[in-house]
């Protein structure tokens, strides 16, 4: 009897600490996102733009429909000074990256070759993973070096997302 109540008393816990690790964000990221760096980049990644590119993401399925999307990434991009959008499955798989220019093809997405699958960067791993589904994160650039702040932002709902739009300036 005693084993048992262990069991139950270590199950309940387990299940507590599962459902607390996705009831909230990463810790001190809705703190954060509110500092000028971050704030820069939540206030230009609008709910109306959330759902424009999670529309567009889903509507992808041929080079036309592919490019509406990029378009409205490359605008996106564009509102922020240094401003990259990159946006991706939910498994990580680049659809759009702007700063990979003529890449940026449906046929390129589909054979995966935009850019590496980034389903370990910290941002967008947390966008997927947390329930309130934003993620941050500041890193010295692999590509050029230099320190770049991302807010990254799930396109749906929690274990049912279109993808993940990350919005990031050079610093």
């Amino acid at each position: 009897m005693k084993k048992l109540s262990l069991i139950l008393v270590i199950t309940t816990i387990m299940l507590v600490s599962s459902f607390n690790l996705t009831a909230a964000c990463a810790p001190l990221v809705q703190t954060r996102v509110t500092q000028p760096d971050y704030a820069v980049l939540d206030a230009a990644l609008t709910s109306a733009i959330q759902t424009r590119l999670k529309n567009k993401l889903n509507a992808t399925k041929d080079e036309l429909t592919y490019s509406a999307l990029r378009i409205e990434a490359e605008g996106l991009a564009a509102t922020i000074a240094n401003g990259r959008v990159v946006i991706t499955m939910p498994d990580g798989t680049v659809v759009v990256d702007t700063s990979k220019g003529a890449s940026n093809t449906y046929a390129n997405f589909k054979a995966k070759t935009i850019n590496e699958n980034h389903n370990s960067r910290i941002a967008i791993l947390h966008s997927q993973l947390y329930d309130c589904g934003l993620g941050l994160e500041t890193k010295l650039s692999s590509t050029d070096n230099t320190k770049e702040n991302y807010l990254a932002r799930r396109l749906g709902a929690y274990l049912n997302s279109a993808g993940t739009v990350r919005l990031s300036q050079k610093l």
